[in-house]
């Protein structure tokens, strides 16, 4: 699920990394880098809070607090593209799985879940990975690093970004996320920060650019 040919559609959304390069906000590799690494940060520090609470709570079998989960993540996604991202692969996910659980797609869920599967991505995927028997930090790194492959193949899309410099970015990223000391028992809502304008103002302006190659 966190291979970049799964069917979540992530590979459509940029998360206003489209608007920086094409407002030549950035232009070189190391200023998508640089980027990326923010966007890495942001997502250490909101994003895998929720993937771990999703687990947990799907370990519990707590529907309620992944309704709680839900509204606390909606709270943390002010601009209307990010929201839309996320609640678009998060469907796609929740339900391109259960899809693949041949003669037990009813029961996958369970009671956890509504119908419609309309979760934030990283909620459906911290569910999956509990769902799935995967290791809790594993989940996590994968989730962080499959966030950046994905934008590195959007930056390859839109700017002269060659596939050996592209790798050599991927390398250098889960270089960084292997040394980050993230500790399990810190990923708490309690130590959320979403505060992140920057990437909140360029996917609100990414609607207003001339061409458009990803939805956000």
């Amino acid at each position: 699920m966190s291979g970049g040919t799964f069917p979540t559609g992530s590979f459509n959304h940029s998360y206003g990394l489209e608007t920086y390069i094409q407002t030549y906000r950035i232009s070189t590799v190391a200023e998508v880098e640089s980027v990326l690494k923010t966007i890495l940060e942001v997502n250490i520090h909101l994003d895998a809070v929720f993937v771990k609470e999703a687990y947990e709570a799907t370990l519990q079998d707590d529907s309620v607090r992944l309704a709680e989960l839900q509204q606390l993540y909606t709270a943390a996604k002010p601009a209307k593209e990010l929201f839309e991202a996320s609640m678009k692969t998060g469907r796609a996910l929740l339900l391109g799985v259960k899809k693949l659980q041949a003669g037990n797609e009813t029961s996958f869920y369970g009671n956890l879940l509504n119908n419609s599967l309309q979760y934030h991505y990283a909620i459906g995927y911290g569910v999956v990975a509990a769902k799935l028997s995967l290791p809790l930090r594993e989940t996590v790194q994968t989730f962080l690093f499959s966030g950046m492959v994905s934008l590195v193949s959007v930056a390859t899309r839109i700017m002269p970004l060659g596939q050996n410099e592209s790798q050599l970015v991927l390398y250098r990223l889960g270089k960084q996320l292997e040394n980050y000391p993230i500790i399990e028992e810190e990923l708490t809502i309690e130590n959320v920060n979403s505060f992140s304008p920057g990437l909140e103002i360029a996917s609100m302006e990414h609607e207003t650019l001339y061409t458009r190659l990803c939805m956000s």
